[in-house]
């Protein structure tokens, strides 16, 4: 279990570094599947879900912040499948990548 910690702590530190990138680049805002793709690019194995739960977890803390909607299926009814987009970090999430803070729950 110590390893997935591990893990966990440094797949939040790379989502929110990745998010900044972004932001300082002045590229326009993330969604969930490119965030997706650019940690498979960093050789993360992590799935769509995960990444979801992870995101979910940076905003209950207070570092990251989306807009959510649900997928909806061919009779227009919505599904059980959730989409993040417009990415950013909160202040608290700038400051982190900064290094202006820490948490021990993210490896920056």
């Amino acid at each position: 279990m110590g390893t997935d910690v591990e893990l966990l702590k440094q797949l939040r530190g790379s989502i929110l570094m990745l998010v900044n990138n972004r932001h300082v680049a002045q590229q326009s805002r993330a969604d969930h599947i490119l965030l997706w793709r650019m940690l498979q690019d960093l050789r993360f194995s992590i799935g769509e879900s995960e990444l979801i739960t992870i995101c979910q977890d940076l905003a209950d803390r207070g570092f990251l912040k989306y807009e959510e909607s649900r997928d909806k299926d061919q009779h227009g009814r919505p599904t059980t499948r959730v989409s993040l987009y417009k990415l950013q970090l909160t202040p608290a999430g700038r400051d982190l990548c900064e290094g202006t803070t820490s948490n021990p729950a993210i490896y920056i």
